[in-house]
């Protein structure tokens, strides 16, 4: 059985249903690249996964059980979501804006988090210093310090230098092989998504 099952999909954004009828399992412990042009659904899919788009019609399913019958409390222990934008108005440290709101078990990850990010040369820097690269960063510390089973990223890369870029890749095959699930949105080129276990093209 797949880890996340997604049956006859459909979603709609504003007036236009961007995902239709779309079927497709995503594998524990592997790596799904979701490409295609601006517009054609992939931030909503990485959405929907995450249960905040109502669906439209068909279903979507997490280790068997419907998605509609898994609390939201449940749903934050499964899965851990980074959007494309991160803004801030108020001048937290990075190192503060990590801890925020985290456990008590998820604190005693963050300095493992930092190293494996490369992140310590600013961990004391205000966030309304930071860059776009960083701030993609940020967003993907503060999942990793959660240790779900299921992480979805909309474009982390978008932001980062070609090293930033290879260290991420990195990154992310390591966390396969530790078992972890990653549904990643990309805008690339398809032959460059070698270290993928399967891409998505078309949503429609």
């Amino acid at each position: 059985m797949a880890l996340i099952e997604i049956r006859k999909l459909a979603v709609t954004r504003g007036k236009q249903q961007v995902i239709k009828d779309l079927s497709l399992d995503v594998k524990e412990g592997t790596i799904t690249a979701i490409v295609g042009a601006n517009g054609s659904g992939k931030s909503t899919l990485i959405g929907a996964i995450a249960g905040d788009h109502r669906l439209d019609a068909g279903s979507i399913s997490i280790r068997g059980k419907d998605l509609t019958e898994i609390s939201l409390a449940e749903q934050s222990r499964l899965r851990s979501v980074v959007t494309q934008n991160q803004f801030f108005w108020l001048a937290f440290t990075v190192r503060q804006v990590i801890e925020m709101g985290q456990s008590i078990e998820n604190l005693s990850r963050v300095e493992s988090v930092i190293s494996q990010l490369k992140m310590g040369e600013i961990v004391n820097q205000s966030v309304l210093t930071l860059s776009g690269g960083q701030l993609q960063r940020l967003a993907i510390a503060r999942a990793l310090v959660c240790d779900t089973p299921i992480y979805l990223f909309d474009e982390p890369l978008a932001s980062q230098d070609k090293k930033s870029k290879a260290d991420l890749i990195a990154l992310f095959c390591r966390m396969r092989d530790e078992g972890k699930t990653i549904v990643i949105v990309m805008h690339t080129e398809v032959s460059d998504l070698y270290w993928c276990d399967q891409i998505i093209e078309d949503l429609s």
